[in-house]
C-alpha cells in the first residue's frame, strides 16, 4: 500500500509537471478553484438531465488522503484557462490500475458498460472529495461501515444488521465477517455466476474462511459430497442457516433454533414430494418424526426433546450405513445416550423414524390395522345403534308433525326453503373453496383447472338461484294477500323488547312466567331480517365480482376491492350466523331436537303452537280456524321452520 500511494503521489506531480509545461503556466491550486467550487450553490446537469452540485468543501477535501495531490492531481486537463474546455472523467485507474481492472471485470463494473447509470462506480463506495484510508473509522469503506455504505444500494443489509454478525460488528468486533468478505470488493459477482464468493458451489469454503473447523466435518457430510457432485438440491451453508439474516441458534427466530429445525429447516427438503419422487427416500424420514414421540415435543415448544441434529449431527451427517454415522445401529446406544441415561444395545433394534404404514416396522403395521379395524366395528356399531334410537324418535315426532291441524308453511313455501337451503349450502362451499383452495375439504374442488372451473360454474348457478328466490320473496311480499300479512307480522314490535328480556329472566329461573309471542318471535324475526339484509349485501358485491371488467368500466378499482371485502366478511357473517343461530333452533333446541319437521311437513299441533305462539293460537281460537280451511290470515310464514 506504502509503495503504491508513493508511485501515485510521483505520478501525479509528473502529470502536473508535464501539464504545466504544456500549458505554458502554473496550474490552478485548491484555493483558486475554490474561488467557483467552494460555493454551494455550483451545480450542472449531467447527461440524463439530473442536476448534481458541484461544490467541495474545503474541510472536508484537507481529510482526504488525496488532499496532497491538489485538484489537478486528478481532475487531468485543469488549467488557467477557467474550463474553457469541459474537462475529461476522473480517470482512478491511473493511479489504481489493479483496482480498476478488478472492477472493470466485477458486476458493478460490468453494468456500467451495459449503460445501467445507477450501478456504482469508485466515488460512490469511496467517495469523491472525503475519500478516507480503509483503516480509518471515518471511511465509508471501514469494516465497521461497510454494510451501512453497501446498504444504500442493498436492502438486504437490513438483514444483516440484526443477525449474529451485525450484531457484533456493531459492538466493535471487527473480526465478524462483512460484505466484502463474502462477496469481495471490486470485483464481486452474481450468486449465479459459478466464480462468485457466494455460487453454491463455493459457499461452503467462503464461510469456512471463519468457521474453519466445519470445513472439514462437511466435506465428509452427505450434503457437502452432493455439492461437490454438483447436485442443485444439496443444501449449503445459506440454505440451513440463512444468507444475511443469520442468528445464533439460541434464538427463538433462528432457523437453526432446534424447534424450527425439526419444523421448517430440515423439512423443507426432507418433506418436499418433488425431492421424494427423484431420490426416493426423503419424506418417508422426516414425516414420522414429525408425528412420533420426538417430533411432537418439540413441536409443542419443548426444546429438551431431541431435534434432527441431535441425533443426526448438524455439519457431519452421514448415512446410516456408514460406520462413522451417528446413527449406524453400532453408534445409536452412544448417540441415544446423549439424553437416555444408560441407553444400551436395544436401542438400536428397530427402526429409528416409525412409519405406521411399511412393512417394515411389523408391529407397529399390524398394531395400526387391527386397531383401524377395532375402531371401524366398535365406533360403527355404536353410531348404528344409536341411529336407531333417533330413527326410532325422529318417525315420532315427524308423525305428530305431519298430524298437526295448525298450518304453518305452503307446500310452495316448503320447496322455497330447500332451494334456499340448497343455494346458500353450494355458495358457501364453492366461495370459500376459492379462497382457501389448499384445505382439506377443498381440494377436491381446485386440484386442477378442470375441477376449479366447474366450482366456479356452481357458485353461479347458486347464485342466480338465491336471486330468483329473493325476487319470488319480494314479489309474494308485495303481491299476495299471505305475503303482505306476514311481512307485517314479522317487523319488530315494542312487545320484542320485553320478550327478550322474559325469555332471559325464565332461563335463569328469575321469573316463572315464559314470554309470550305472536305469529313470530324476536329470534324468528332478527333471523327473517338479517336473511333480506345479507342477501341483498351479497348479491350487490357479488355482480361486480362476477361481471368485474364491466364494471370496472365506470367505478375505480378501490370501489371494486371494497365490494370484494364487503362480500368476503359477510359471507363469514351469514355463514356463522346459520351455524350458531338458525341450526341451533333447527337441530339442537331441545323442544326441536332431532330435527324441527315443520320445515318439512309446514304444520304444528295445536299443543306445540299453543306453546310456542300462545298469541296468536287464541286468535286463532277465536276465529274458529282449522286445518284444511282457508283462514282470513294465516298464520304460516315462508321462511321460517317454527
Amino acid at each position: 500500500m506504502k509503495r503504491n500511494a508513493k508511485s501515485c503521489i510521483f505520478l501525479s506531480l509528473t502529470l502536473t509537471l508535464g501539464f504545466l509545461f504544456a500549458s505554458g503556466g502554473f496550474a490552478q491550486t485548491v484555493e483558486e478553484c475554490l474561488i467557483c467550487h467552494g460555493d454551494k450553490s455550483l451545480t450542472k446537469e449531467d447527461s440524463t438531465g439530473k442536476e448534481i452540485s458541484l461544490f467541495v468543501d474545503e474541510s472536508v477535501f484537507a481529510k482526504s488522503v488525496h488532499q496532497m495531490l491538489n485538484c489537478v492531481g486528478c481532475h487531468v486537463g485543469v488549467g488557467a484557462d477557467m474550463h474553457e474546455t469541459t474537462p475529461g472523467l476522473v480517470n482512478c485507474g491511473v493511479c489504481h490500475a489493479e483496482a480498476t481492472e478488478l472492477y472493470q471485470t466485477g458486476y458493478h463494473g460490468q453494468k456500467r458498460l451495459e449503460g445501467v447509470t445507477d450501478a456504482p462506480t469508485c466515488g460512490d463506495c469511496h467517495s469523491y472529495h472525503s475519500i478516507r484510508s480503509a483503516d480509518d473509522p471515518e471511511a465509508e469503506i471501514y469494516r465497521g461501515n461497510q454494510p451501512k455504505m453497501c446498504g444504500k444500494c442493498h436492502g438486504s443489509f437490513r438483514k444483516y444488521l440484526q443477525s449474529v454478525h451485525g450484531l457484533e460488528l456493531a459492538e466493535g468486533n471487527l473480526g465478524m465477517p462483512v460484505c466484502s468478505d463474502c462477496h469481495r470488493t471490486h470485483d464481486l459477482k452474481p450468486a449465479f455466476d459459478p466464480a462468485s464468493l457466494s455460487h453454491r458451489s463455493n459457499i461452503a469454503s467462503t464461510c469456512t474462511q471463519c468457521h474453519p473447523g466445519v470445513e472439514e466435518e462437511y466435506s465428509e457430510d452427505v450434503h457437502g459430497m452432493a455439492v461437490k457432485k454438483g447436485d442443485p438440491d444439496a443444501p449449503v451453508c445459506t440454505d440451513c442457516h440463512t444468507a444475511h439474516a443469520i442468528k445464533p441458534s439460541s434464538d427463538e427466530t433462528s432457523s437453526t433454533f432446534c424447534a424450527n429445525l425439526s419444523k421448517y429447516t430440515c423439512t423443507y427438503c426432507h418433506s418436499r414430494e418433488r425431492l421424494y419422487e427423484k431420490y426416493g427416500y426423503v419424506s418417508r424420514k422426516a414425516t414420522p418424526y414429525i408425528d412420533m414421540y420426538h417430533g411432537v415435543g418439540v413441536r409443542s415448544g419443548d426444546t429438551s426433546t431431541a431435534s434432527c441434529v441431535s441425533c443426526h449431527t448438524s455439519h457431519n451427517i452421514r448415512p446410516e450405513d456408514d460406520p462413522l454415522s451417528s446413527v449406524n445401529k453400532e453408534n445409536l446406544p452412544q448417540t441415544c445416550g446423549q439424553c437416555h441415561e444408560g441407553a444400551g444395545p436395544k436401542y438400536a433394534m428397530g427402526s429409528i423414524h416409525i412409519d405406521p404404514t411399511s412393512k417394515k416396522d411389523p408391529g407397529v403395521f399390524w398394531v395400526r390395522k387391527i386397531y383401524l379395524l377395532l375402531i371401524v366395528l366398535t365406533i360403527g356399531g355404536m353410531l348404528a345403534h344409536n341411529g336407531v334410537i333417533m330413527i326410532r324418535y325422529a318417525r315420532e315426532r315427524y308423525r305428530e308433525a305431519k298430524s298437526g291441524r295448525v298450518i304453518r308453511w305452503k307446500t310452495e313455501e316448503i320447496v322455497w326453503h330447500f332451494l334456499l337451503f340448497l343455494s346458500f349450502t353450494t355458495l358457501v362451499i364453492t366461495g370459500f373453496a376459492f379462497r382457501f383452495p389448499d384445505s382439506w375439504w377443498s381440494s377436491w374442488m381446485t386440484h386442477s383447472p378442470t375441477a376449479f372451473a366447474a366450482r366456479g360454474v356452481a357458485h353461479r348457478v347458486a347464485g342466480v338461484l338465491f336471486i330468483g328466490l329473493f325476487a319470488f320473496s319480494f314479489f309474494r311480499s308485495g303481491f299476495t294477500k299471505r305475503g303482505r300479512q306476514q311481512i307485517i307480522a314479522k317487523f319488530p314490535v315494542l312487545s320484542d323488547t320485553r320478550n327478550v328480556t322474559q325469555n332471559i329472566l325464565h332461563s335463569f329461573g328469575l321469573s316463572s312466567k315464559p314470554p309470550e309471542f305472536d305469529r313470530y318471535d324476536y329470534t324468528e324475526k332478527a333471523e327473517y331480517w338479517a336473511l333480506m339484509w345479507g342477501g341483498f349485501v351479497m348479491i350487490v358485491t357479488g355482480f361486480p365480482l362476477w361481471f368485474e371488467t364491466f364494471f370496472l368500466g365506470f367505478i375505480p378499482k378501490w370501489l371494486l376491492d371494497v365490494a370484494k371485502a364487503i362480500h368476503y366478511y359477510e359471507a363469514w357473517l351469514a355463514t356463522l350466523a346459520i351455524l350458531v343461530w338458525h341450526f341451533f333452533y333447527m337441530f339442537i333446541h331441545p323442544e326441536n331436537y332431532p330435527i324441527n319437521f315443520t320445515v318439512l311437513t309446514g304444520t304444528m299441533t295445536e299443543e306445540e303452537y299453543m306453546e310456542k305462539h300462545p298469541i296468536d293460537y287464541e286468535k286463532m281460537i277465536a276465529r274458529g280456524e282449522l286445518i284444511g280451511e282457508e283462514p282470513e290470515e294465516l298464520p304460516g310464514e315462508m321462511e321460517e321452520s317454527s
